[in-house]
């Protein structure tokens, strides 16, 4: 029992005051809060813990997606951070919320050290009493009907690189990107090349591509992290602003192609017209809304919600299994309204109405996909 309790360690989320715990392996590395979604330094023995209240920041995180579909919150890390505790530093949306907020401010100081000795106690007898586990475990109100969120760590080649070496070889990158007038010339930069290259030609039939330009990189002199992927916001010779991700390759650093341009699988229109049974991938922006009709008319079977096509012309009604895994994992995080996902959709059989779609799996959080993701 003892062993079981020392293979665990209680964590406290610096900004949502989550509280969960993680294995003690993962000390001195990076996680995800699975409340709030924002990356975390797990601290080693050695490290001196932060204060339970930070002092108010002018720096503002937003939590939206862009028009690209990128969250903007997503694993920020300044372009002058530095320090073992950098990630734990960048205030988000939600901590903002609780500093504007003075006299909730105020309770919290009250009863936070109370509140948070009986939830460290919780924490303490799960862990004695509870089998290891190699999961995050939840104790927050709104992950109840979660069972179980994966430990989700950053890739250490895109920590390792630093934001002065990382910038100084993804500019040179950019500009070929967004240079390149033909499929031969963007290839070197794209991740996946052997998968990635029928898309491109598929894309662009010619083999011309109307380049877009770079006037601009690293706008906002912020570098964004998650999992193997860092974006950077460039602005297009059309002047439009948008987060471009690159990726940590057994080649080096490469740009996913796919997220730019909002691939799928088939034309939106295609789609539609064919209405396929079988899965086909497709980038969306997910918002949740109250709509049941033809195959989908039974509301106590199926949560619904709208797809939007990347460029906002077209948009389906999807629908998932209400109460089910895949709904939970589809639905916005938190109070934001909107999400960026990438889904594998399709008609039912005999479908009557050529709007509505059924949510086969979602394949990745965002538009570029995992590196085992079809």
């Amino acid at each position: 029992m003892k062993e079981n309790a020392r293979r665990w360690s209680g964590y406290v989320c610096p900004d949502c005051r989550f509280v969960f715990r993680v294995p003690r392996d993962h000390d001195g590395t990076g996680i995800v809060c699975p409340s709030c979604r924002r990356m975390l330094r797990v601290p080693t023995a050695d490290d001196t813990p932060p204060p339970l209240m930070e002092p108010a920041r002018q720096d503002v995180s937003e939590e939206s997606v862009s028009a690209d579909g990128w969250k903007l919150k997503k694993r920020r890390r300044g372009k002058n951070a530095g320090g073992d505790h950098a990630w734990e530093q960048q205030p988000s949306s939600r901590g903002l919320l609780y500093r504007g907020e003075k006299r909730q401010m105020r309770l919290m100081l009250i009863g936070g050290a109370t509140l948070l000795a009986l939830i460290l106690a919780g924490v303490f007898v799960s862990m004695r009493d509870g089998p290891p586990q190699a999961v995050v475990e939840s104790h927050s109100e709104e992950d109840a009907a979660v069972a179980e969120t994966s430990v989700d760590s950053v890739d250490p080649l895109l920590i390792a690189r630093g934001d002065e070496v990382f910038l100084a070889e993804a500019e040179p990158l950019a500009r070929q990107f967004l240079e390149a007038t033909s499929v031969e010339e963007i290839l070197p930069v794209v991740r996946a090349p052997a998968k990635t290259e029928p898309r491109i030609r598929g894309f662009y039939p010619d083999g011309k591509i109307n380049a877009a330009g770079l006037s601009g990189f690293n706008l906002n002199n912020q570098v964004s992290i998650f999992d193997k992927v860092a974006m950077v916001m460039v602005r297009t010779g059309e002047y439009e602003d948008r987060l471009l991700a690159f990726v940590e390759t057994p080649e080096g650093l490469k740009i996913d192609w796919e997220s730019w341009v909002g691939w799928s699988e088939l034309p939106w229109q295609e789609f539609t017209s064919s209405k396929p049974a079988t899965g086909h991938l497709f980038r969306v922006v997910l918002s949740p809304v109250e709509y049941y009709n033809f195959s989908f008319g039974d509301e106590s079977k199926w949560q619904s919600y709208r797809l939007e096509a990347p460029d906002r012309h077209y948009a389906l009604y999807g629908y998932a299994p209400r109460g089910s895994v895949l709904s939970q994992q589809v639905r916005p995080p938190g109070d934001s309204k909107r999400v960026a996902l990438t889904l594998l959709l399709k008609f039912p059989a005999g479908a009557e109405s050529n709007t509505q779609v059924e949510i086969e799996s979602l394949l990745a959080e965002g538009w570029v996909e995992g590196v085992d993701a079809p």
